[in-house]
């Protein structure tokens, strides 16, 4: 039986799920909600439901970030505070566990400064805020910012948020890579030092 990965994030991870799914065919079951997992509360209260929809998976690949970052209006500033995000973040970590499934978490892509409801400046900080706390609880790291930002107007859409095609092919291959890296030391039991393999 394939081991099965469920992707979670906004709709960036909507668009290259599909590319992830034909890269892994045949050798993982990789699947994610139909839903927008929108901003990380709305993720904190639909884990259950997603869980138990798709099934219990193996590794989860996670990102919460472009929605927490966003600008309503001028006027009301970011969508999610950066403490609140913080927080939030943890109980999502917390709640991912009880799956017992692998976690690596994915770092919010990076914005064109000129979209208007979204910056990088702020984007970094959220970035560093959750580099921190996964850093900490032992989580892997897809850094998906750095892989883009590079190049912005190759990778990142009109719209100065979404992802052009390159982009979302970029992703899905640096998904695709760590997610086949740990594919792979699932398929191993660790072994002692003279090289015996220890009991699963």
């Amino acid at each position: 039986m394939l081991k099965k990965i469920l992707l979670l994030g906004d709709s960036i991870r909507m668009s290259f799920q599909p590319l992830v799914a034909e890269k892994l065919k045949g050798v993982a079951d990789v699947t994610g909600p139909g839903d927008n997992c929108r901003f990380v509360k709305y993720t904190l209260w639909n884990i259950g439901g997603w869980v138990a929809e798709l099934g219990k998976p193996d590794i989860i690949h996670w990102n919460n970030g472009i929605w927490d970052t966003y600008h309503l209006n001028p006027e009301t500033g970011v969508f999610t505070p950066l403490e609140e995000y913080a927080a939030y973040l943890k109980r999502a970590l917390k709640e991912l566990r009880r799956t017992e499934a692998k976690i690596i978490w994915a770092a919010t892509t990076p914005v064109n400064d000129n979209s208007g409801v979204c910056n990088n400046a702020e984007v970094d900080r959220y970035n560093a805020e959750a580099a921190r706390l996964m850093k900490a609880e032992g989580i892997e790291i897809n850094d998906l910012n750095r892989l883009l930002r590079g190049n912005i107007n190759e990778h990142i859409a009109e719209d100065g948020v979404h992802l052009t095609q390159k982009g979302m092919e970029a992703c899905a291959e640096a998904c695709s890579n760590i997610l086949k890296k740990q594919l792979k030391a699932q398929s191993y039991p660790p072994r002692w030092p003279s090289g015996r393999g220890l009991a699963r």
